[in-house]
């Protein structure tokens, strides 16, 4: 290999390495992490990872469970609802349905409940909405998708977030 005058042989293999890394892994890096706005609005489900725009992207929401996801159990959820472009509040129906695509089914008779969860608290914005969604029942572990639909008299909205529900291990 032809070095220039001065230079180490050993230094041009720091050199073309540092190079490597700037090049090619750094791009790597840099692309993980929370997918673009446009992937979050894709209506194919996907791992929820944060907020999501309803298909007509009228409403921002963001899921956050405060028990669960669990098999055989009550889990319940924080709904976070933000208003975008010219959507309006208040929301005069809002659904969550469970369903377990692979399989084909829901939760059965088990409707999740929502309700207004602002805890009282005057300071929140009045262009964001908050909800306590319970009653999410799953009747066995796997991929589940939670279909939620909004509507006021003006239009609708559907997000569909993937949920994977663990296996549950006895006793761990």
């Amino acid at each position: 290999m032809a070095v220039m005058p001065g230079i180490k042989a050993s230094s041009c293999f720091f050199l073309l390495r540092s190079m490597f890394i700037t090049a090619v892994i750094t791009p790597l890096i840099i692309s993980c992490g929370k997918p673009s706005a446009a992937e979050r609005t894709s209506s194919n489900a996907v791992e929820h990872t944060g907020a999501w725009l309803t298909t007509n992207g009228s409403y921002e929401l963001d899921l956050a469970w405060k028990s669960g996801p669990q098999t055989g159990m009550n889990n319940v959820a924080r709904l976070t609802v933000i208003l975008r472009g010219d959507a309006t509040f208040p929301l005069q129906k809002i659904t969550v349905t469970p369903w377990m695509t692979v399989h084909g089914h829901g939760s059965g008779n088990v409707q999740p409940v929502v309700e207004n969860d602002d805890g009282g608290d005057a300071t929140l914005d009045p262009a964001v909405g908050v909800y306590r969604v319970s009653n999410i029942f799953f009747v066995m572990s796997g991929p589940w998708d939670l279909k939620i639909e909004l509507s006021n008299e003006n239009e609708n909205g559907t997000v569909t977030d993937s949920v994977t529900v663990p296996v549950e291990v006895p006793g761990a």
